[in-house]
């Protein structure tokens, strides 16, 4: 009598129902570190960290902030997807993250603020007032402006380009950052980049010792 295989329907359920669960939170996540995290790690390298270094530096955080918005953005969130933040949280949110981080959720988490900036881009329209160019294009509107406004500078700057580029474009550069940490993870980058073991000199010295 052969034995009866249960289906695995049950099991690819769950699986789905894992990455609903999953999706959401790695999206979440991801607006965490780009529109908090990143902000405050600046804030906190002008406070703390510069001056313990004696480290001068005569740009204002906020100009800082966003003169250097790739590189505050990408890198806290390539190693926030590579070392999966999200099992870090209470047991009722990081479990689910943890037994369903091979259902890729974080690998495509990049397509959220990538659809949204889409739509950004489709809905802009250039501004009709003669303090700012009325000819640039979507492209080059969500092109980082170094300088963040200030209330002297309040109606010479344009306050939301600023804001787009910290609420649309920071999201963007945060997803495409946290999917490939996830993604370098699960193919294991950096254990193979650091690893000194040489497995074929390995097989071969054992099969020597075998003869």
């Amino acid at each position: 009598m052969e034995d009866s295989v249960p289906p695995p329907a049950s099991e690819s359920r769950q699986s789905s129902l894992g990455y609903l669960v999953v999706f959401p939170i790695d999206v979440f996540i991801v607006y965490i570190l780009a529109l908090h995290v990143s902000g405050s790690l600046v804030s906190r390298w002008f406070a703390w960290i510069a001056p313990l270094l004696q480290i001068s530096n005569h740009a204002r955080p906020g100009d800082w902030y966003l003169q250097h918005l790739e590189w505050v953005t990408i890198v806290p969130a390539l190693v926030a997807g590579y070392i999966n933040v999200g099992r870090f949280l209470p047991a009722t949110v990081g479990r689910p993250i943890n037994e369903n981080r091979s259902s890729s959720a974080a690998v495509w988490v990049w397509s959220v603020p990538t659809l949204i900036l889409i739509y950004k881009m489709l809905q802009y329209h250039p501004p009709s007032s003669v303090l700012f160019d009325n000819s640039m294009s979507a492209f080059r509107y969500f092109e980082i402006q170094p300088v963040m406004p200030t209330f002297a500078t309040l109606f010479t700057t344009d306050v939301v380009r600023v804001a787009d580029q910290m609420m649309v474009t920071a999201p963007f550069y945060a997803g495409i950052a946290y999917s490939l940490g996830a993604l370098f993870a699960r193919h294991q980058i950096l254990v193979k980049l650091f690893s000194f073991e040489k497995p074929e000199e390995t097989t071969s010295s054992d099969n020597s010792e075998g003869i």
